[in-house]
């Protein structure tokens, strides 16, 4: 009988050790399952990571290229006020020796200026402002092309003064459109701003345009904020009475702000130029500085 015993005894024994042994399995396969699980979780989350990593990188570079392919930085794009002014301070191209020459009828060598960019056609120069730039006009379709390239054609901030192809490039329009950047540096037409003062307006009346064969100059008539419509294609000055209408509208400018030289003579007869740039903070508005041909002199 004691013999039977412990052999149920042994039996009981082998079994509640063959119970811990198969529980003890058991529970170490789900752990080992549960870790594989997780790790399989954090291999794929890795993967996933690494992919969008990978994917934000490349976004990154393709950024970091093509801001350095146009001479931005990654900093200035960053920094830059895209609301109708450029506030990033980088400065203009210096004009390469030997295009200005020191004489006042025609100050610009047009052929050196046409070896270094043949959509250079005129020159603007405004006394007692940094404004003495060639102006560009664009051919085909990208009329917005020298917004954000200069003189050379290289893409750059600053852009370059230039016209549409919506007016010629005789300055015999009604109304030739000048467009240049508002830049925190001086540079381009930030100078128009100087006109806002009254003072400086009444002391300053002159704009001078060199093209290949004449010198033309100009008598600024009114300063005032403008809404940012396309002044050339919002009025039809082929009407006169449009643009009679338009004349008085410019010499009886809608604004606190403006400044008119009363004296001056502007009639539908007498071309005029308006030079447009950004006013910081004010994106939907654009500084005009309008100007009528006083006389024009022809130039070898």
């Amino acid at each position: 009988q004691m013999s039977q015993k412990k052999i149920v005894w042994k039996v009981i024994m082998w079994l509640g050790i063959l119970g811990v042994v198969v529980c003890s399995g058991i529970l170490c396969w789900h752990m080992f399952s549960s870790y594989q699980q997780k790790k399989e979780y954090e291999e794929l989350q890795a993967q996933i990571i690494a992919e969008e990593t990978a994917k934000i990188e490349a976004e990154l570079a393709k950024t970091e290229a093509e801001a350095e392919a146009s001479r931005y930085t990654l900093e200035e794009i960053q920094s830059a006020e895209f609301t109708g002014e450029i506030e990033v301070d980088v400065s203009a191209p210096e004009i390469p020796e030997g295009v200005l020459k020191d004489v006042d009828e025609n100050p610009v060598d047009f052929d050196k200026l046409a070896e270094i960019n043949p959509e250079l056609y005129a020159w603007i120069r405004i006394p007692d402002t940094n404004i003495d730039y060639p102006v560009a006009q664009r051919e085909g379709n990208d009329q917005g092309f020298y917004l954000h390239h200069d003189m050379n054609q290289n893409p750059r901030f600053s852009g370059c003064i230039y016209t549409e192809n919506f007016n010629n490039k005789n300055f015999e329009d009604p109304n030739t459109v000048m467009y240049g950047h508002n830049m925190k540096n001086g540079s381009m037409f930030q100078n128009l701003h100087k006109f806002r003062d009254e003072e400086f307006f009444e002391k300053n009346e002159y704009i001078y345009i060199y093209t290949e064969d004449a010198m033309r100059v100009y008598q600024i008539f009114s300063v005032y904020p403008y809404d940012d419509r396309h002044i050339v294609n919002s009025f039809d000055w082929s009407d006169p009475e449009v643009l009679e209408s338009y004349l008085n509208e410019c010499l009886h400018p809608r604004s606190m702000e403006a400044h008119v030289r009363e004296d001056a003579v502007v009639d539908v007869n007498t071309p005029i130029i308006t030079l447009s740039t950004c006013i910081g903070g004010r994106p939907n508005e654009r500084l005009l500085v309008q100007g009528v041909l006083l006389y024009k002199k022809e130039t070898k």
